[in-house]
């Protein structure tokens, strides 16, 4: 390979230049013989202007600092490289991987193809310090407009299922002790609104709530993330606390803990068994008082099985595991969870509707909900966007496209969903062990009048409790009076 090598193979060339993360070539001396479009588009240089000079003369790097001249030095690859320098004056961060290659001479070169998590980067470091901000906030008396402080509590909790029940009653008491404690449920079944709840019934309730996805991080950032940095151990590197050290006092929550990489988990698990941390390129042991909150969005036996997670760390943070039930193993919530965001879209877009058609809450009871609470939310908040504001209920054209795309297939029609009530719909998606069984009679039957039944009940006693003043029995419903009024009509309650 000579300096024309790229000019004599346009091919190749080509290759490189469709491809989405940077590429660079240097000869023995540094010497650069080829760039593709994304590294020109990443430095602001072009190919044209780059060749023929050396990677100190454009870069400014000395060689133990550039990866693609270290590895001119050593022949040995250099893999999943952490690497910052800066560039027309902006700073740039890159993970790199960078192999050896014989050119024709006989001399040893380089090329490095290298990935920018510049924007990812710095999304991370704004993300940790909106969160300690907003929790310092918080300490300081801050509240919302409900006049609620910004961290959720387990009044935020909505549901009177018997099998939420018992998880909230188990959550409330694991957050008196100081154990490590395990949150297991599918995605969007509020694992974090636990974590957050637990913290604030917790004797650290005062002190910094900090959360981090571990699913969203790369391999290698999480180490210098959770146990900090010392100044130089990569190029650019500062001194900068973990997480572990800015949740000090505090909780910190590592969700979807299964997707940590085991290297990260094997230091994790030596954290969490000697109360201390050693930042990154660091020989200082830093003492932690931190209080681990986890989640795992699997069944723990499965992550354990597929090595996942280390079944030694498992143990380790599942001092305490609690199982969040999915929604379609509680669906007599699904009416209060309704109202609940109903109520607060329509604050929040200046609305007036009532409730769901008839229709749409016996779909709404059969549908399986793969995607839990979160998806119910998202489901009515699409709804309340396309309600106008002359409407009172939310109509089977308000509802996302994709609940009903069974019955555009013409698999399932939307109205053959419930036509037979009382039939126990197939589960759609995998989930062990099962929620507590629910109470006698909830599953069987005819579930719409069943809840219709219960809402009547529920609204007969609040008014007697309230002597017959609708606006106390509202409050004590936690819903508006107008709903209430439309409830009373719709019930025949006079």
């Amino acid at each position: 390979m000579d300096r024309d090598f790229f000019d004599k193979n346009l091919p190749l060339r080509e290759i490189f230049d469709n491809m989405g993360d940077a590429v660079y070539f240097v000869d023995n001396q540094g010497v650069i013989l080829f760039m593709n479009k994304a590294a020109e588009k990443l430095d602001g240089y072009s190919f044209a202007e780059t060749r023929g000079k050396t990677v100190m003369e454009m870069y400014h790097l000395k060689a133990s600092e550039s990866p693609l001249l270290r590895v001119v030095c050593s022949h040995e690859p250099l893999r999943n490289h952490f690497f910052r320098y800066y560039i027309n004056n902006q700073e740039v961060y890159q993970i790199c991987n960078t192999f050896p290659i014989q050119l024709d001479n006989g001399y040893w070169g380089s090329f490095s193809i290298q990935q920018n998590v510049t924007q990812f980067k710095k999304t991370i470091d704004r993300n940790i310090e909106l969160q300690k901000q907003l929790f310092r906030h918080k300490n300081q008396g801050a509240v919302g407009k409900s006049g609620k402080s910004n961290i959720y509590t387990f009044e935020d909790i909505i549901g009177e299922h018997k099998s939420l029940k018992e998880c909230k009653m188990m959550a409330y008491n694991a957050a008196k002790g100081d154990s490590s404690i395990m949150l297991t449920g599918l995605t969007g079944t509020g694992k974090e609104l636990f974590a957050q709840s637990i913290h604030s019934a917790s004797k650290r309730e005062n002190q910094p709530f900090l959360a981090i996805n571990c699913a969203a991080i790369p391999e290698t950032l999480i180490e210098g993330i959770l146990f900090g940095t010392v100044k130089g151990v990569y190029t650019g590197a500062i001194d900068r606390k973990g997480l572990f050290e800015e949740a000090n006092g505090g909780t910190l929550f590592l969700d979807e803990v299964n997707s940590m990489p085991l290297s990260a988990q094997a230091k994790l698990l030596r954290v969490l068994e000697e109360k201390y941390v050693q930042p990154l390129g660091g020989s200082e042991q830093i003492p932690i008082d931190t209080r681990i909150i986890s989640s795992c969005n699997a069944y723990p036996q499965d992550v354990i099985n597929h090595k996942e997670i280390r079944e030694d760390l498992f143990y380790r943070l599942a001092v305490v595991n609690i199982l969040i039930p999915p929604l379609k193993e509680r669906k007599s919530d699904i009416f209060l969870l309704v109202h609940h965001f109903i109520a607060m879209y329509n604050e929040l877009y200046k609305k007036n509707v009532l409730c769901l058609e008839d229709e749409i809450t016996a779909f709404f009871l059969h549908y399986a909900w793969p995607g839990n609470v979160r998806q119910l939310k998202h489901a009515v908040e699409c709804a309340m966007n396309l309600v106008s504001v002359r409407e009172t209920s939310i109509k089977r054209h308000h509802l996302p496209f994709y609940l009903l795309e069974e019955e555009k297939s013409g698999e399932t029609s939307f109205y053959q969903e419930f036509q037979n009530l009382d039939k126990t719909p197939e589960p759609r998606e995998d989930w062990r062990p099962p929620a507590p069984v629910a109470a006698a009679g909830e599953e069987q039957g005819n579930v719409l009048d069943s809840i219709r039944r219960e809402e009547r009940g529920a609204i007969i006693a609040a008014l007697r409790k309230s002597g017959g003043n609708v606006s106390r029995a509202a409050r004590e419903l936690n819903i508006s009076r107008q709903t209430l009024v439309y409830r009373m009509k719709k019930h025949g309650i006079h």
